[in-house]
């Protein structure tokens, strides 16, 4: 049996792997909100200012931050995992992840920057 050269940046793949089911659980049940909002728009059901209405309570607020957490977390384990398989030179792997981290940051900040403005 051969060892493992190099283990990857977690060492462990057990808390990758519950952090991407778990932030796929709280995808599965948040991400039919937005779409039901916007079929209700294109629709004709909802008006642009009853969405606003709705968009600017605190809970959808709150729900909206949850699912941008989320969505940021699933998308960060799964890429992150990606690389780790298929990129083996470490000098290549350890920047793409960071500036993949740092590009996922920026986006959220900017995604939560848009939300939380109307407050």
């Amino acid at each position: 049996m051969r060892t493992v050269k190099e283990p990857g940046s977690a060492h462990s793949g057990l808390s990758d792997w519950y952090w991407q089911r778990l932030s796929a659980v709280v995808l599965l049940l948040l991400l039919p909100l937005p779409f039901f909002l916007l079929v209700s728009v294109y629709g004709g059901s909802l008006n642009q200012q009853a969405l606003l209405d709705i968009i600017d309570h605190i809970y959808s607020r709150v729900l909206h931050t949850i699912l941008i957490l989320a969505l940021i977390i699933h998308a960060y384990a799964g890429l992150k995992v990606i690389l780790e398989d298929y990129i083996h030179r470490i000098f290549w792997r350890v920047p793409l992840i960071g500036a993949m981290l740092v590009m996922m940051t920026g986006f959220g900040i900017w995604w939560l920057s848009i939300i939380w403005a109307w407050a």
